[in-house]
Order: structure tokens, then sequence, then C-alpha cells
């Protein structure tokens, strides 16, 4: 017995010795670690993990953090041990306190990933550093209330990925830092806060278990392609945009509030289309459900819509899509609820609402949000609708089809989702009813969601033509950086259309986001002087005429993840430090268009406009500047097209829907180039191609399709060249 009990004890020192091994080392095995990626190297000294991303020739890309890369339960780590191969190590790492995790880091194709397993599998606070670098962008709604695009110059810097049921509702921890060719991002589920001043870069969860972290090292558009591939490999799948809603659309919230029903919509739409406004989609927001329902009393129309097939019949006869408002949150069975507050904007006349069976069918199946204590979660919306709601939970197997179902009896060609529900760090429920709705074929524009857009346009939160000079702008550039660019607001000149004294702001908001993939209209404005309302009328007009090239920018950005329907000058022109610091907001639309719309507020209509390096040609005069120049005092009137053509220099517009798409042509590009144009149908392609000429070269614009000379003219100012196009046809610009 006694051997027996000596023969035990040895095994377990054997077992506790190996155990130990595991934790400890010596200096010599943990003398820095290097994995190399092509041109790039990261380095990982154990004296508090510290890592950074060096180039070549030795000097740092990405500097480490000063303390420690690697902070568990809020205190920094040493390395005791490592091991690995040359593209894979393998790091065992403790704290002050005795708190111990795995870290395995790979770094391949210009990816790099640190997955990190504390040895405890409760809920732990990790933290990921580096240091600081001078610009970053992204983090979608949580960055974008600050006084500057650049996220370091803002006073905050430590932003939570959270869903307030307000202003921010679009969640992502991606950041990119153009000037280092560097981005990071995290997805685990969790509490998720990222840090970014001008000491460090941190990403920071609470969760049990595993988690990884990414970070992506090359060009901008190498770290976008990456950062796609990752996001589709985590669940977060983008979705293919419709051409649709890159035209003129209409919202009835601006224009009728809750008078709106079928009789209002159908005499300002025609009042819109007497005056040739294009509208090609019309949100109706409010009311189109039963007394006492809501928009998820799905198909039950009530008195204001009390007609709604022929309803239907007569929009899709004006070649207009029906898109409703429509929210995940469902009110219980049963009622009627009385609102413990009836105050409410735009005329709200509803004194009680009811739920439906469909409450306690989804309740049932699972599919609502549940709390720690096995209850269902009960919300109240400060906005809408103002009861006691459940909330559908998306992440729940089935209950995105289910939802679609549902969705499916108005019977409608679209959505507009806006639900306002204030959930903390459950970010991502939202992502797979609505893009369920989108990836079926039917129009969507997302308000909620969570690393990806679940809809063609992603919308920031309601704004007004007060706020262009910084919000909206800011908001729209975080949304690109983010890798989601097509981006909308608010219908043109919202809340203000009646207000004679600011007309100008009115217009200039509207030269703003027709430079964007979504435009829309909301009240007519009679009381508008003759000439202003052409003005206005002239800003919806060039929005028609780019859609073809905004949605063909769209689509390649949907291939590629590079965010190129908006794409902020800094990641446009990364190694250009000018562009991090401008006064007013530009950027690139598509690979040619720099859009450079006036915000600010005053009565001046002078601005500094900054053209970065090559050629530029004003929109409208053609006159021609080299860059990189700032452009001082640069007068911008009300009546002229903000914008400058540049860098591939080809442009496709839109002239009238029985003609055929035109492609402009810009003398610029030294070498040849082409562009890759995607027809409005999603499917048919023309590649366009040209390598710069001379004033004086005879040119020969070729259908190589089927080998025959086409028509073209030139623009006597610029010097460019415009022709028609046809689908599926390739074009070549030669010297005779």
């Amino acid at each position: 017995m006694g051997n027996r009990r000596l023969f035990y004890f040895f095994i377990l020192l054997l077992v506790s010795c190996q155990s130990k091994s595991r934790w400890s080392g010596t200096a010599k095995e943990v003398d820095g670690t290097t994995i190399r990626d092509g041109n790039v190297s990261l380095r990982i000294v154990e004296k508090g993990f510290k890592f950074g991303f060096h180039k070549r020739d030795g000097s740092v890309q990405v500097p480490p953090h000063a303390v420690s890369g690697l902070f568990l339960e809020g205190r920094p780590t040493e390395v005791q041990k490592s091991m690995g191969t040359d593209r894979e190590k393998v790091f065992f790492v403790s704290n002050s306190d005795g708190d111990r995790a795995k870290v395995t880091v790979s770094f391949e194709n210009g990816v790099a990933v640190f997955r990190i397993a504390p040895e405890n599998n409760g809920p732990a606070t990790i933290s990921l550093n580096l240091g600081a670098m001078p610009v970053a962008h992204g983090l979608g709604d949580a960055a974008a209330y600050g006084e500057a695009f650049n996220i370091v110059a803002n006073k905050e810097s430590t932003y939570a990925m959270e869903n307030d049921g307000g202003g921010k509702r679009w969640a992502s921890t991606f950041a990119i830092f153009p000037q280092n060719n560097f981005a990071g991002v995290f997805f685990d589920k969790g509490k998720k806060t990222v840090t970014l001043s001008g000491k460090e870069y941190t990403m920071n969860i609470v969760k049990g278990g595993e988690v990884t972290f990414y970070y992506f090292l090359g060009d901008p558009k190498t770290i976008y392609s990456n950062y796609k591939r990752v996001r589709e490999m985590e669940g977060y799948k983008d979705i293919e945009p419709k051409f649709r809603l890159f035209e003129l659309g209409w919202e009835s919230w601006d224009a009728l509030g809750w008078n709106t029903n079928q009789e209002t919509v159908r005499e300002i739409l025609e009042k819109f289309h007497r005056n040739n406004y294009p509208i090609r989609w019309a949100v109706t927001g409010s009311g189109f459900w039963d007394q006492g329902g809501t928009t998820t009393s799905f198909g039950r129309w009530g008195k204001k819509f009390s007609e709604a097939e022929s309803f239907k019949n007569w929009m899709r006869q004006q070649n207009i899509r029906w898109m409703i408002g429509l929210r995940t949150n469902f009110i219980p069975e049963g009622g009627p609820y009385y609102p413990k507050t009836k105050k409410r904007d735009k005329n709200l006349k509803v004194d009680s609402f009811y739920g439906n069976e469909l409450s306690s069918e989804a309740k049932e199946k699972g599919y609502l949000v549940v709390q720690g204590n096995g209850k269902t979660l009960s919300m109240t919306s400060e906005i809408f609708p103002i009861v006691p709601s459940n909330l559908l939970d998306g992440n729940a197997p089935g209950a995105a089809q289910w939802y679609y179902k549902q969705y499916k009896k108005w019977g409608v060609d679209g959505i507009k989702e806006d639900t306002m529900m204030k959930l903390d760090s459950l970010i991502t429920i939202y992502n797979e009813p609505i893009s369920e709705i989108a990836t079926k074929g039917d129009l969507v524009m997302a308000r909620n969601g969570a690393f990806t857009a679940p809809g063609t346009l992603l919308r920031i939160n309601d704004t007004g033509v007060g706020s262009m000079a910084k919000r909206i702008p800011i908001n729209y550039l975080q949304y690109a950086a983010s890798g989601f660019p097509n981006v909308y607001s608010d219908v043109a000149a919202v809340h203000n259309m009646d207000n004679v004294n600011e007309l100008d702001k009115n217009i200039r908001h509207t030269w703003l986001l027709s430079l964007t993939a979504g435009l829309a209209v909301g009240a007519y404005p009679d009381r508008w002087p003759k000439e202003k309302q052409a003005t206005f009328k002239k800003a919806i007009d060039f929005h028609y005429a780019l859609a073809p090239y905004l949605f063909s920018a769209a689509s390649d950005g949907f291939r590629t993840g590079y965010p190129l329907t908006l794409t902020p000058l800094t990641i446009a022109f990364p190694e250009d430090k000018v562009v991090a610091n401008l006064a007013n907001f530009q950027w690139m639309v598509g690979e040619s268009l720099l859009a450079a719309p006036l915000l600010k507020n005053g009565k001046t209509d002078d601005m500094d406009i900054y053209l970065p390096e090559g050629v530029w040609y004003d929109f409208e005069s053609g006159r021609k500047y080299a860059g990189p120049t700032m452009l001082k005092d640069f007068k911008m009137p009300l009546d002229k097209t903000p914008c400058f053509v540049g860098g591939q220099g080809i442009v496709v517009l839109r002239e009238a829907d029985n003609l055929p798409l035109k492609a402009r042509v810009y003398p610029i590009a030294e070498e040849k180039t082409s562009l890759s144009f995607t027809h409005p149908d999603g499917i048919a392609k023309s590649l366009i191609s040209y390598k710069k000429w001379n004033i004086d070269t005879k040119l020969v614009v070729m259908d190589a399709t089927i080998y025959e000379k086409v028509p073209f003219k030139i623009d006597s100012a610029s010097g460019s060249i415009s022709f028609e196009i046809i689908p599926d046809h390739n074009y070549n610009i030669i010297e005779e």
C-alpha cells in the first residue's frame, strides 16, 4: 500500500512539473520573436508581451504599446514561454495577479490574427494594445459624433460598441489608420470598447472563452479586400446593391407626418411627377396599419390605406417602388396598451396600441430576446410605439426566415427599417432578419446593424440642414471608412422646406446629398421663388445623371470591399498628409470624381478646395488644374455642380430613361487605364479604356465588341470626349 502511495506521489509531482513548465521559460527562450509576411514583420518581445509591425528596412510601421501589448483583467502581462513555427507562434502569458492565457499568433497574406484563450473560462476582460498612430477612421456610429473625422483628434478616446436606440444604432469595431497602412477589428460577442488616442490603440472585450483579434496591413485596397474576406468568414455577409435605391426617392414623414394616407401620398407624388422629378421609390413610414396597430401588424391595412391593392397598382404604373417603415419590436398579444405619454411630433394621434397573436407565436418559437433570468425582454421606446414591446432576436435559428414570411404579408416592394430600442451590447440581432428581406430581392434601407449593412442604403440618424457642416459628413465618412459608403440621412431640406429665409441652406443640403448614394425629397418647394426651385431641381437632376455611375462604383465596392461610392481622401490618398487636416470635407465618388460641396453655414459662397496630386478638371467649366494645390476662396455659387474630375478620368452619365448612357472621358491617365462599368441591371458590363492624348491628336472611339467606330463629341473647354455606350460592349479610345 505504501508503494502505491509513493507511485501516485511521483505521478502527481510529474504532472505538476509539466503544468508548471507550460508557464515557465528562460529569457533565452523568449528573447524576442519575429513573424515575417512579405515586406512586413511582426515583432514580439517577452517583456510586457509588447508587439509592433516593422517595414523591410527596419523602420516602425505600427508602434508597440508603451506598457504592454496584452492586458488581462486590466493588468499587463509577461510572456512565460513561447513555441511555434515560422507562420504561427504560441505564447503563454500571465499578469501580476496570476491570471493566465494562451496566445496564438499568425501573420500571413497581410492579416495578423491574435487568438487569446484565458485559462479561466469565465468572463474575462481582455485588451490588445498598440501604440498611437496619427490618423484613424471608422467605428461606425460610435465615432460619428465627434468634432473631427480623424478619431484621434477628438476629445473622447474610448468608444463603446452599443445600440442606444437613437443616434448610435450601427456598430463596428473596424478602425483604419491610412497613414500607417494598417487596420484592426474584432467580432466576438461581449461588451466591446475601442480606445483611440494620442497614446494608444486598444481593442477591449469582456467575454468568457477565446477571443480573436484581426490586424490588416497593406495599402487601403488590400486592407478592405482582406477585411471583407474575414468579415464574411465571421458570418457577416454583405448585401449586393440594387440600382433602384440609387435613384431619387420620396418619404412621407417630412411631407405629411401622420397625415399620410393613400390620397395624400398620391397627391404629392403626382405633383412631383408633373414637375419632372424622377421619383423611383417612396417610403410611407406611418399609419399604413389598422387603428391601434403598428408596423408589425403584418398585412392588416387600416382606413388610411383601405384600398391598398389599388394603391400598389398605381405606384407600379408610375414606376415607383413602395417601401414601408418596418421595425422588429412586437407589442405583446392583447391590449389595448396605453402609453404613459402621448407626446410625439408630426401630428401623432394614437390613444392606444394592441398586439397580435404573432407576438405569442414568436415567443413560443424562441424568436424573442430573452434576459439573463430567462424572461422575455420587455422595453419601451421613447419614440414609437411608446408602450412595452418585445424584440426579435435575429440570431435565433429560424427567426429571420419567420420574420420575412410575416413581412411578405404586406405585399410591398421593400422597407425602411427604423427600430428604436436601447440594447447596449446586443448589437448583432438586427442583421439577419433585415438582410433576409434584401437577399430575397426587395429594397432595404437599414438603420440598425453591426459590421455589415443589412440593406443597400445605410441610414445615419435623422439629420437636418443645420447638421451639414460637421454632423452629416463626419457620420457619412465614418461609415465609409468602416467599409460601408452607401449612405443616406434624410430627405433634402428636411423640416425646412417652408422656411423661405433659409433656401440657400436647403439647396446646399441637396447638393451634399446628390453626391452620395441616397437622395430623397419630402415636401414640395411650393413657396420658393422660381429661380430657387430651378437650382434645387438642378441638384436633383445631377444625382439622376450620376446614379448609374454611383451604382457601378457600389457594385465594385460590393465585390472588393473598398468604399468606392464615398472614399475619404485620407483613404484614397494615404500618403498625402494634407488631406488629414482639411477644414472642409471632401471625398472621392468612384475613381474619377472629387466631391467638394460647400457645407459651411454662412452667406458667402467661397471655400478652400484641395486637389491632391494629379490633373483635375472643374466638372462644369472644364478648367484644368494641376495638383497638389489648394484653391483658396474658390467660388461655389448655389447653381454650380460642386465636383471635379480627376483620377481615372472616366465618368458615365445618364441623360434620360429612354436614351443610352454616355461615357465622358478626360485626357488624364498617362498609362492605359480602364473602367469596368456595371450597368443598372447589375449584370451587363462595359470596359472603357484609354490613354492620355495630346490636344492635337486625332482620336477614334472603337466599339471593340463589334469592331466599329463610335461617334463622339469633344468638349472645347476640357478636351474631354463623350460617346454612347451599350451594355456588354467594350470601348477603346485610340489614335486614328
